[in-house]
């Protein structure tokens, strides 16, 4: 497992997954809602568009925000807008299948962000390091070029986009794109988001489009489960969060994965032997290990000076640890306490 600064080389786990069509699992009552655009009062092109994504209720899953609140802040200042397909997660293709497989629609909601934003560059971002897709990711796709980022996960978002200049940006995920472009040309409010349904409890791994609302449960059994999972995780494996009741959890605007797996108990809970790897592949440069000891120990009192608070939330740490330590969620626990109880100085502040 190749080690980077600030990040690890993942293995992807995308197949069989990503090589499989995407599927539609969606309630008829809520997919075809239309919305209502005979009184748009809009005085130019670009005002008719933030308002059709204001209506259509589109929500950008790669950060949880109200499309029509990105548009209105990129209107005509943004010098390009970048369609986000990175998947650098293991199993999680939800957003570079909808780029592959929907790419009229995704390039077509890139156009119309471009009219908005008032440039007309643009590029599409995906994931140099996934080597077991056999599908092929061309250079260009519907004349749009494709960037491809390198490196170690997390993939470093903002020392790339400093490449593209420094001026305002308007970066958007592909699967929300997706809708946009429906919205506009077919009139249709986003009712649906796209989930990977992956992991080794998983009979049929696939990509699929989902209603929102529909029960977690509800999409595992229509992948069907070969196995009961011992850990069911909304969200990638790295970043997501455990479901305790599959039954009554809901998928939201920003699920983009639902992984099933069952682990094996006898290789968890061993006790830390002090290697210093979580502390090799942290990209925010803190020594999980201590943080790790001091909360096991409920020595909250010693991290003020660990920057607890600089944790990204990646999860790398109990990734690469080979006792199998969740290190990342002691790591959390540690940054909610510093975020209430220690006196944070941000860089900006020092004098």
């Amino acid at each position: 497992m190749p080690i980077f600064k600030g990040g690890i080389i993942l293995a992807q786990l995308k197949e069989p997954a990503f090589s499989k069509p995407i599927l539609r699992f969606v309630n008829p009552q809520t997919d075809n809602v239309k919305i209502d655009v005979r009184r748009i009062a809009a005085q130019n092109e670009s005002e008719a568009i933030i308002e059709i994504a204001r209506r259509a209720k589109i929500v950008d899953g790669r950060d949880g925000r109200l499309l029509h609140k990105k548009l209105e802040k990129a209107f005509n200042r943004a010098h390009i807008v970048i369609a986000d397909a990175v998947d650098d997660e293991p199993y999680v293709s939800s957003k570079i299948a909808a780029l592959l497989q929907l790419r009229d629609d995704v390039t077509d909601g890139l156009d119309l962000c471009c009219r908005v934003a008032g440039c007309k560059k643009s590029t599409i971002m995906v994931y140099k390091m996934i080597t077991d897709i056999k599908s092929h990711i061309p250079r260009r796709i519907n004349k749009v070029k494709v960037t491809r980022l390198r490196g170690g996960y997390p993939v470093d978002h903002d020392s790339r986009f400093r490449g593209f200049g420094s001026g305002h940006k308007l970066v958007v995920g592909a699967p929300t794109l997706v809708h946009l472009s429906r919205a506009v040309y077919e009139k249709k409010s986003q009712s649906t988001v796209f989930v990977t349904v992956a992991g080794n409890c998983v009979s049929n791994p696939v990509n699929l489009e989902v209603s929102i609302g529909m029960t977690i449960m509800q999409v595992l059994e229509r992948c069907g489960l070969s196995a009961d999972p011992t850990r069911i995780v909304c969200g990638g494996p790295m970043t997501g969060y455990a479901i305790i009741d599959p039954d009554n959890t809901l998928v939201t605007f920003t699920t983009n994965a639902i992984i099933a797996v069952r682990e094996n108990e006898r290789d968890k809970l061993y006790t830390c032997i002090g290697c210093g790897r979580c502390e090799q592949v942290c990209p925010a440069g803190l020594n999980p290990m201590y943080i790790q000891k001091f909360v096991s120990s409920s020595y909250f009192a010693n991290l003020e000076n660990f920057d607890a608070h600089l944790c990204t939330g990646c999860g790398t740490c109990s990734y690469i640890c080979p006792s199998k330590l969740e290190v990342s969620q002691s790591v959390l626990k540690a940054k909610e306490y510093a975020q209430g109880h220690f006196v944070i100085v941000e860089e900006d502040d020092e004098p």
